[in-house]
């Protein structure tokens, strides 16, 4: 499904909010990631109209992703964001005027137990090993997030 008539005036948004450029592409990825599952899993609140998509999204819809992405085993930081990408959404509906209010607000974040596993002990070693590489913070980013979801894989095949 293609969601310009949602993006484009929400990029537009964000860039008169001065949002940094990589926050705003990850905005956009996330709200990408949101309606191709709520197209997926509600297709009955999605429609070609913007404000029908804005007043379609309850607490009850919100809550149903949030629970999607920890049953998929998505990784916490990853969960926060994109609630953080749904609530500057809805806050763009809001300043639209195509919601009254803003149930996002309601939507908390979760809270990653400390991992003290075995996983978590190699990870951060991995991690000193590759500063003391310098590799780039960004190059660290990635390399890390590719081993967990490695690791999350391996426990579940």
């Amino acid at each position: 499904m293609n969601y310009k008539s949602i993006t484009r005036p929400f990029s537009l948004y964000l860039k008169s909010q001065k949002i940094a450029e990589n926050t705003a592409r990850n905005y956009l990825i996330d709200i990408r990631h949101f309606l191709d599952w709520l197209a997926n899993s509600h297709p009955e609140l999605v429609s070609d109209k913007p404000n029908i998509i804005a007043q379609n999204i309850s607490p009850n819809v919100l809550g149903n992703y949030k629970e999607f992405l920890k049953n998929n085993h998505t990784s916490p930081a990853t969960i926060n964001r994109r609630l953080s990408s749904l609530r500057k959404l809805l806050s763009f509906f809001v300043s639209q005027g195509w919601r009254q209010n803003n149930p996002g607000k309601k939507v908390t974040n979760i809270t990653s137990k400390k991992e003290t596993t075995y996983d978590w002990q190699i990870l951060n070693r991995f991690a000193k090993s590759l500063k003391e590489e310098r590799k780039s913070p960004a190059t660290i980013r990635n390399y890390l997030s590719d081993a967990r979801r490695y690791l999350e894989w391996s426990k579940i095949n």
